[in-house]
């Protein structure tokens, strides 16, 4: 009898235990149980101008029929229907420049949806600040016998490629357009004689983009930068037995559109005026020359790089009796100057001839 009463109340507190479970569970069961489908994988957002291409992986379940992004907190969306690919990819357009999380839901026949916050990246759009921060390929322009001559850097793989755009020998607009990315040179040689500058656009596509982003610049062309060989007359009224280095190998380096310094590729390979002491190489410590011109290619000053004076009381000027000028039909400089120190006006007077190579 006792066993039979122990019996009676295990039952009775089972039932009331399941009652109470499934009053508290009633609301989570009011719709009928919850399905998810598939969630979508692999997901790839890649950057474009004003828009971004996701892309993923459909889910498994044969029964998905549809997939909505949402974005910007879910305040939008767009729906696109499944297709029997294996990766599918959709354009997310009319988004403002910024970075942007997107979540990708994925729907069956019965519109069950896939897990919420189960596919979710970020991606960029990219407009008008991204390409206002982006350079040229940097290139060196350099004057010569040939033509104009071009040195580019070497770039990365997101450069595409860079266009030169400068005014031919007809007065025409010439263009060449330049794919390697290694540093390399080149010769425009149909270039104008009187070019005074070139327009640089450099294409950018950025890691897994989808658009072509441009960075431009017009660069201002030195007709006067270039290698030379240098000839003429120098006279040091203070020691005989230095002499004039001629011919001597330089180097025009633009400093300005309008100014070069000279540089010494014989001995110093620096901005310093090579001499010979009793034939042997040397040159003018604290004195070197630069150039000034005006749109005439004529020379209006000559002053020395390492002031006027120098420490050592050396400073440069402009002899007006020379030619003092570039020519650029025939690519050469004629020029007179003197290099002046206290206790001689004019210690050493130069007069020159620059040939370009």
């Amino acid at each position: 009898m006792k066993h039979i009463i122990y019996t009676l109340l295990l039952v009775a507190t089972g039932l009331t235990a399941c009652t109470k479970m499934d009053h508290e569970y009633a609301p989570y069961l009011s719709n009928g149980e919850i399905f998810y489908t598939g969630v979508p994988t692999r997901l790839e957002a890649h950057p474009g101008r004003g828009r971004v291409e996701l892309q993923f992986t459909r889910p498994k379940d044969p029964n998905v029929t549809r997939f909505v992004i949402y974005w910007s907190n879910r305040s939008k969306h767009l729906e696109i229907p499944a297709v029997d690919v294996a990766v599918q990819k959709v354009i997310i357009p009319d988004l403002r420049e910024g970075e942007y999380a997107f979540e990708i839901v994925a729907y069956d026949k019965a519109g069950n949806p896939s897990t919420p916050g189960a596919a979710i990246i970020s991606g960029a759009s990219l407009g008008q600040q991204y390409e206002s921060n982006l350079q040229t390929r940097r290139v060196n322009v350099a004057n010569s016998q040939s033509g104009i001559l071009l040195d580019f850097a070497s770039v990365d793989t997101v450069c595409r490629y860079t266009t030169v755009g400068y005014t031919t020998l007809s007065g025409a607009a010439g263009s060449m357009t330049y794919t390697t990315r290694e540093a390399f040179r080149d010769t425009l040689k149909d270039a104008s004689l009187q070019l005074s500058a070139i327009q640089l656009k450099t294409a950018y596509v950025p890691p897994s983009g989808i658009d072509t982003f441009y960075a431009r610049q017009e660069l201002a062309v030195n007709l006067l930068a270039g290698k030379y060989v240098c000839t003429g007359q120098m006279t040091d009224n203070t020691t005989a037995s230095l002499t004039g280095p001629y011919p001597w190998n330089v180097t025009l380096r633009p400093v300005t559109a309008t100014q070069v310094e000279l540089v010494d590729d014989d001995q110093t390979n620096d901005v310093y005026h090579k001499i010979l002491n009793d034939g042997n190489g040397s040159y003018y410590g604290s004195f070197g020359v630069v150039f000034n011109l005006d749109n005439q290619y004529r020379v209006i000053s000559v002053v020395n790089k390492y002031g006027q004076p120098s420490s050592n009381g050396r400073s440069a000027e402009l002899d007006p009796s020379g030619v003092n000028k570039f020519d650029p039909a025939t690519r050469i400089l004629r020029v007179k100057y003197w290099m002046n120190q206290p206790g001689s006006t004019h210690r050493t007077s130069f007069d020159e001839t620059f040939t370009m190579k």
